[in-house]
């Protein structure tokens, strides 16, 4: 991968992040911050940042669905 496409790639994630952290706070009925704490230590984020994998492939809502099954599963270990 190109210095260019590693550019836009974290440009985009960062961007898609916000969008996705303003969603789950406003679904999770908790406050930005601690959505983007939640959203940042999870696997759902860590595949998210990882260049044409599956994840950073999917819109919005997609991601937003991962991020809620994973956090689902953990509750019922």
């Amino acid at each position: 991968m190109s210095e260019r496409e590693k550019l836009l790639h974290r440009i985009l994630t960062a961007s898609q992040t916000g969008t996705i952290v303003n969603s789950l706070a406003e679904r999770l009925s908790i406050p930005v911050y601690e959505a983007f704490r939640r959203f940042f230590k999870s696997d759902t984020y860590a595949r998210l940042r990882q260049y044409r994998s599956f994840e950073s492939m999917q819109g919005d809502p997609a991601v937003i669905d991962m991020y809620l099954e994973e956090i689902q599963r953990e509750v019922r270990i």
